[in-house]
């Protein structure tokens, strides 16, 4: 079973699929931009790290255990930063391109290539080669209509 949140294109990013279920927003810009989700019986932690108040933004999500989730919860100032930027640590993310406030396309980024290169170098990499696949397969597309 994977560790990564589930993700329906077209959805909301801080609720990314119809399923899921949000516990607790930490933050907000217009939108939730950081909180805590469920799946099931996974917990997510999510955060729109790039775009804040643009129309395309960047979102990463991380598994979290109910400890370190009733710890977010219960965190304050300077100790809920140090929990929350810890929540992603050392995991698989799923990074996710949103437009318009709706996830258009999302990619599994691996705990070792963050280590490597840092969060976002990692993040806006893995998801640049989604848009070009993306391109790539409309271009096949397109060809296969006019054939």
């Amino acid at each position: 079973m994977s560790d990564l949140i589930q993700l329906r294109i077209g959805e909301r990013p801080w609720l990314p699929t119809p399923t899921t279920e949000s516990i607790e927003i930490f933050d907000r810009y217009d939108m939730p931009t950081s909180g805590l989700v469920r799946q099931g019986r996974k917990l997510f932690v999510f955060d729109c790290v790039e775009g804040h108040a643009m129309v395309g933004n960047v979102w990463i999500y991380a598994e979290v255990s109910e400890a370190e989730a009733r710890l977010l919860q219960e965190a304050e100032g300077d100790d809920f930063v140090r929990l929350f930027e810890s929540a992603f640590a050392g995991k698989d993310v799923m990074a996710v391109l949103a437009i318009d406030a709706r996830v258009r396309s999302g990619s599994q980024v691996n705990s070792s290539t963050i280590a490597r290169k840092g969060l976002m170098k990692a993040v806006f990499e893995r998801l640049r080669e989604g848009v070009e696949i993306a391109g790539e397969t409309a271009k096949a597309m397109e060809q296969l209509v006019t054939c």
